[in-house]
């Protein structure tokens, strides 16, 4: 990658997380760190970009994607998988997207063959214009659990989700993902219904705490959400069945959680798009549910952050902060769902002394907005409102991938 160019950002108003306000002033960054706020001299021959009216926030971060995956409904026919190669070039190509549309980091919670790890290890290296990647690798489930032989491998026991998880660290996984119930995309599962025992889960959290990474648990059901907070998991991804007990739990614990709300808004209204009608009936019967349950969440108090379980069906690369739009429509203010999608998904992440905030010493992950999102958080999904991405100091297009 060539040498980086300090760069400054002059004239703009940039997101000031504790206050969730803007403030008046420059940003300068030099080493892909942002070094100034406010008034800051540029070192000679820094690049400076004119941001005259604009609103800088944090680069955006998405804790549940499919990166490889393109939100294509005719993805989940059998047989229609394409080639390993034709699939790896498509993945750099969502990740370009997803980058452009203002997400700089995302977690991504299973792929097949693991492209999810390479894809990480092409950005970190600058083969790859994309977002940094914390990658799971594939998923544990049960046998016949929701997602096995897609996104998930399976494994049945404490013992063997231990070794499971230990394979996936092997593989180069920065975070795991483990199956606490059944799902909706996965034909012959019922959502409603737990997968694996407490017994099962907690072992899986033991071995990916002990290396330091974090636990992110597919958990629907309400007894599933309940085995996955007992265990420790880090944060429930969907809920859509949450009781008083289980939010009890997850305060308590400081578990997140992560509602996805994006996945069942589009695959229940998805069926003249081509979603199979088993998904559709599916999606139908949690949506009202889901929904629900995360305004109980933020009323209770438990932290949340954004993920949009970006791959599912109508749910594509590069369109990530509908899910942010979602989260303020159901009861975040327009400064919370900028946080839930910055600086509290790096807090989850265990990324919040890299980046998620724009202070000194964290990354320069930027974006640039020529509308104010605190008086209209729809902005975040209007290509033309994004006057252009910064992620660690270098404008998006300017990384020397080869992508």
């Amino acid at each position: 990658m060539p040498e980086q160019q300090p760069l400054v950002l002059r004239g703009g108003a940039f997101f000031e997380s504790d206050s969730r306000t803007f403030v008046r002033g420059d940003v300068l960054c030099i080493d892909g760190r942002i070094v100034g706020l406010g008034e800051v001299e540029a070192p000679e021959g820094a690049e400076a970009i004119d941001c005259t009216g604009e609103y800088l926030i944090p680069g955006l971060i998405d804790c549940h994607v499919h990166i490889s995956s393109s939100g294509d409904p005719a993805e989940l026919t059998p047989g229609q998988r394409a080639s390993l190669a034709r699939r790896a070039w498509r993945t750099a190509e969502h990740a370009r997207a997803t980058l452009a549309g203002g997400v700089t980091t995302v977690r991504d919670l299973g792929a097949a063959d693991r492209l999810n790890i390479d894809l990480a290890r092409a950005v970190e290296e600058g083969d790859v214009e994309g977002p940094r990647v914390l990658a799971v690798g594939m998923g544990v489930t049960m046998s016949g659990g929701h997602g096995h032989g897609f996104i998930a491998r399976e494994a049945d026991g404490a013992d063997e989700v231990r070794k499971a998880v230990r394979e996936e660290i092997r593989a180069g996984a920065r975070a795991i993902k483990l199956f606490a119930s059944g799902g909706v995309l996965t034909p012959g599962v019922d959502p409603r219904s737990p997968a694996f025992t407490r017994e099962e889960l907690t072992a899986g959290v033991e071995e990916a705490t002990k290396a330091f990474r974090t636990v992110a648990a597919h958990a629907q059901s309400t007894e599933g959400i309940k085995n996955a907070v007992a265990a420790g998991v880090s944060s429930i991804e969907h809920g859509v069945w949450l009781d008083e007990e289980a939010i009890a739990m997850m305060i308590e614990r400081g578990t997140y959680l992560v509602p996805t709300l994006t996945a069942p808004y589009h695959i229940a209204h998805g069926a003249d798009a081509g979603i199979p009608e088993y998904a559709v009936e599916k999606g139908q019967m949690v949506l009202e549910d889901h929904f629900a349950s995360y305004e109980r969440a933020l009323e209770a108090g438990v932290k949340v952050a954004m993920g949009t379980d970006q791959g599912t069906p109508l749910n594509r690369p590069g369109e990530n902060a509908q899910e942010a739009v979602r989260m303020a429509d159901h009861g975040l203010s327009a400064g919370a769902a900028l946080l839930a999608a910055s600086g509290w998904a790096a807090d989850l992440l265990k990324l919040n002394e890299e980046t998620g905030r724009l202070r000194v010493g964290l990354a320069a992950d930027i974006v640039r907005l020529t509308e104010d999102p605190l008086a209209d958080i729809r902005c975040l999904t209007r290509p033309e409102a994004i006057a252009g991405v910064v992620k660690s100091g270098r404008p998006a297009g300017s990384t020397g991938g080869t992508i």
